[in-house]
């Protein structure tokens, strides 16, 4: 059994957690419940949870600020949030998992089960806490990026990425002086994930750092050479817009 945490400042919330477990997930248990980030310390101090159900927004802080309060983070945890764009961006920066109120109740059923059938690492959870720690009130050029592939986890500066491609589910991303990451989330996610950090999306298969740029050859789109010498193709569609950033660097 998945002994289970309920943290949220709101008791109907709470509530409605509890209930979904109850009824469709019979191998978790909620055994203890908080209101906000001080009760919500002590009470993971105290129990040692395997999974901690979190909610974002509290009265006296986040549910970052629980994770960074906790002696040891050596159990999964899910955020749960209103849909709020700086926080969820922040959360897949970090490779987190997360739900959005109003509860769907089959996406965390799904969650809970993720929960179960992942490898609990310690390294892998402080790792991705730390990221989400960095990024807060980072600038731009300073930003990090968790990606898992299938074998490893890497944390990545997202001023090192020179390109990313889509491939069908998955993105090849370029990062300068390394190798070529296979990475299992859309070229669209990399997108709103790097939204803000100097990137544009040339064509509906590639997203480019513009700090990476080393020329422009012109044609019906054009095609982009980097500076590592790749060539990436602007789609007509793209092509004056594309100009009208080229010509602000």
């Amino acid at each position: 059994m998945l002994k289970t945490i309920v943290i949220d400042d709101e008791p109907n919330a709470r509530q409605v957690v509890k209930n979904i477990i109850e009824l469709y997930c019979s191998t978790a248990e909620v055994i203890g419940e908080a209101e906000n980030v001080e009760t919500g310390v002590k009470i993971i101090n105290k129990l040692n949870p395997d999974l901690v159900l979190l909610d974002i927004k509290m009265p006296d802080g986040t549910g970052f600020d629980i994770l960074k309060k906790v002696k040891n983070v050596n159990f999964h945890f899910i955020f749960i949030t209103a849909y709020e764009q700086y926080a969820i961006k922040a959360i897949k920066q970090s490779a987190l998992d997360y739900i959005v109120k109003p509860i769907n109740t089959n996406e965390l059923i799904a969650a809970i089960e993720k929960a179960q059938l992942t490898n609990l690492k310690e390294t892998d959870q402080i790792s991705k806490i730390e990221t989400l720690s960095h990024n807060q009130g980072s600038n731009p050029n300073d930003m990090r990026i968790v990606l898992n592939t299938q074998d490893s986890i890497y944390v990545v500066k997202v001023n090192k990425i020179i390109s990313c491609k889509a491939d069908k589910n998955y993105t090849e991303v370029n990062i300068n002086g390394s190798k070529m990451l296979i990475i299992s989330k859309t070229l669209k996610e990399f997108e709103e994930m790097l939204a803000g950090c100097g990137f544009f999306r040339t064509h509906q298969s590639h997203l480019i750092n513009i700090k990476y740029i080393s020329h422009y050859e012109k044609g019906l789109g054009g095609t982009i050479v980097m500076k590592d010498s790749s060539r990436i193709p602007v789609s007509s569609r793209k092509k004056d817009l594309f100009l009208q950033v080229m010509s602000k660097i």
